[in-house]
């Protein structure tokens, strides 16, 4: 083997290394860091138990804390809903807004008929292993492939008094 080959074999295997270290300590620092946080966070607590309404807080330190608990919140249910939906087929959510009205539309869902409630009602049964998934068809082998366990249950559970026999 050339010498250039072996030099050029080295130096992509080190780049690979170092980008799969640099991604591991990703995690590792942003816990370093919410470890800090939540250290200032005991100890600001602490002080303005001192502090009177009257005495108050600057604008520019209410801000701060009020952003710092902004991002922190954003990160959370960025991850929160990641972990919860991860099995499932949903578009990415990249901003908090985003996942918001994700969220508000998942929370809405219902059956919308008495088949729509039966089809999820057989997917779930599908999905639990009391039917074989062979037996599915239309509606309800499209809601197997497409919705959770839980999602199922919400529609399959949903009241049918006033719900018409189709869906118009």
């Amino acid at each position: 083997m050339r010498r250039k080959d072996l030099r050029s074999q080295t130096n992509e295997g080190l780049a690979d290394l170092a980008q799969r270290a640099e991604q591991d300590h990703e995690v590792q620092m942003a816990r370093a860091d919410l470890y800090k946080i939540a250290k200032y966070a005991i100890k600001l607590h602490e002080m303005l138990k001192g502090v009177s309404e009257q005495e108050g807080l600057m604008g520019w330190q209410q801000a701060k804390i009020t952003k710092a608990s902004d991002y922190l919140s954003s990160v959370f249910h960025n991850l929160d809903y990641k972990m919860k939906f991860e099995d499932q087929n949903t578009p990415e959510v990249t901003t908090e807004s985003d996942y918001k009205a994700n969220l508000s539309t998942k929370l809405k869902e219902k059956a919308e008929s008495k088949a729509q409630q039966r089809a999820a009602g057989a997917a779930l049964a599908a999905k639990r292993g009391e039917i074989p998934v062979s037996d599915l068809v239309g509606a309800s082998k499209e809601m197997y492939d497409s919705m959770s366990e839980k999602d199922l249950e919400d529609f399959a559970g949903t009241k049918h008094s006033g719900l018409p026999n189709k869906k118009d």
